[in-house]
């Protein structure tokens, strides 16, 4: 009798985490909007489809835009306990991300936590020095770098280390 090893798929959250009421993350110029529109996350949604693509279980939350406040993110992290994190950030809205994302650490200390978006992609040493709940930054286009990752927990069953 052959018998194969399953290897544990990784459940993957990606998170417009939440900032100020109406903030728009994924415009052009980052701010609260004054028509109130919020822009759908097209990054996040395109790293989702790649994710997904892969057979990944994946969960795409847009706090700003269903009206999410950090209490209820928090009770999802619980409620998903997803191995990978992944946190769209901004440059206006940088230090409460990084607070976002130590709440979390300190409800999930396995998870692999990544920051991507624009402003960790320009400051990614200066990021990862103020942020000590940050695993990985992910720079410019992110996609495939999120499923090498994901490949390598579901290979290694287990955080990558800086040489993978």
């Amino acid at each position: 009798m052959t018998t194969s090893k399953t290897l544990k798929t990784p459940r993957i959250w990606l998170l417009n985490p939440p900032f100020l009421k109406k903030f728009s993350r994924p415009q052009r110029s980052p701010a609260v909007t004054k028509s109130g529109t919020i822009y759908f996350p097209m990054w996040l949604a395109y790293a989702t489809a790649v994710l997904e693509r892969d057979d990944y279980t994946v969960t795409l939350t847009d706090a700003p835009a269903q009206g999410l406040d950090e209490n209820r993110i928090l009770v999802i992290a619980e409620e998903l306990t997803p191995d990978l994190i992944v946190l769209d950030t901004s440059t206006p809205s940088i230090d409460h991300d990084l607070e976002i994302a130590n709440r979390i650490r300190q409800r999930l200390p396995n998870s692999l936590i990544i920051l991507v978006g624009t402003h960790v992609s320009a400051t990614p040493e200066e990021t990862l020095q103020k942020g000590s709940a940050i695993d990985i930054i992910a720079r410019r286009e992110y996609e495939e770098t999120l499923l090498e990752l994901a490949n390598l927990l579901k290979k290694n069953k287990t955080k990558p280390s800086a040489t993978d």
